[in-house]
């Protein structure tokens, strides 16, 4: 962190550990596991550290229940959670009673790429899934939840997407265009995709210099948080650097610095 000029990370589960193909019981085993690690490695830094938590999300009441754990008893700011659940969109109706919880409670909630439905169908090699196949299914992710109208029965959830929302931003002006042609999708959307959009939260990782000033001044403005997908073989590299050089001004560099995260953790870090 030192090194790469972060002041502090946000940690979260290893999306494989999120294990929403095992039955509910031996899943809590394992929330609770990675649960507890995240919350001992913030109690021993806790000037350096956030978390967020995974919950059994292949039963939503079950996850509902759990959220006031996460934050009760691990001290976890959010959740993270899969872009789809066993091949399920997020904006799919079994979900609202989670979503409707996080709210109430105040916790984010962020969508990381998972088991990409696409990949699947297409038996891909794993080397494409992962630089391919997962800021697609992170898209699919967030257009169902946009076009479910998730975010007017729930306008106070803190939701981010991984990947800088995958393909999302290169679908605003398409969807926005079926949103006008189909009188709201059926009546599903109050409002333009586009708008909705921009009340998502999404990290940088997009490793394109010229699409992140498109997605920081275009797509969700105030919205963009310093994501790095640290430690794996596509996380960008040296982040401060690299954020603090776009051509940007310096309340967008510091809305993607800082501003964003603590907006989307709902927390204001001293020092800043």
């Amino acid at each position: 962190m030192d090194r790469d000029g972060v002041a502090i990370q946000v940690l979260s589960p290893m999306p494989e550990l999120l294990s929403y193909w095992y039955d509910v019981k031996d899943a809590l085993l394992i929330c609770d596991a990675v649960n507890a690690q995240i919350s001992g490695m913030i109690k021993q830094h806790p000037t350096r550290f956030r978390g967020l938590g995974a919950v059994p999300l292949q039963d939503p009441l079950a996850a509902a229940r759990y959220l006031r754990r996460v934050r009760e008893d691990y001290g976890l700011s959010g959740v993270e959670i899969g872009s789809n659940i066993n091949g399920i969109m997020l904006g799919d109706p079994s979900f609202e009673g989670f979503f409707a919880e996080a709210e109430a409670l105040g916790m984010c909630v962020f969508v990381h790429a998972l088991h990409p439905i696409a990949a699947k169908a297409a038996a891909v090699p794993p080397a494409d899934t992962a630089f391919v196949y997962f800021p697609i299914d992170v898209a699919m992710a967030a257009a169902s939840v946009a076009m479910a109208g998730l975010l007017d029965r729930f306008p106070r959830l803190r939701i981010a997407f991984s990947h800088g929302g995958g393909a999302l931003g290169s679908l605003v002006g398409r969807m926005d265009t079926g949103w006008n042609a189909t009188g709201g999708y059926g009546g599903r959307m109050a409002e333009a995709p586009s708008a909705v959009i921009g009340k998502m939260f999404f990290d940088s990782n997009v490793l394109s210099a010229d699409y992140l000033c498109y997605l920081v001044r275009q797509v969700a403005p105030g919205k963009v948080f310093a994501g790095t997908d640290y430690p794996y073989l596509i996380q960008q590299q040296d982040p401060d650097s690299f954020i603090s050089n776009l051509p940007l001004s310096a309340d967008e560099i510091q809305s993607l610095k800082w501003r964003a995260a603590e907006d989307f953790l709902n927390e204001r870090f001293a020092g800043f």
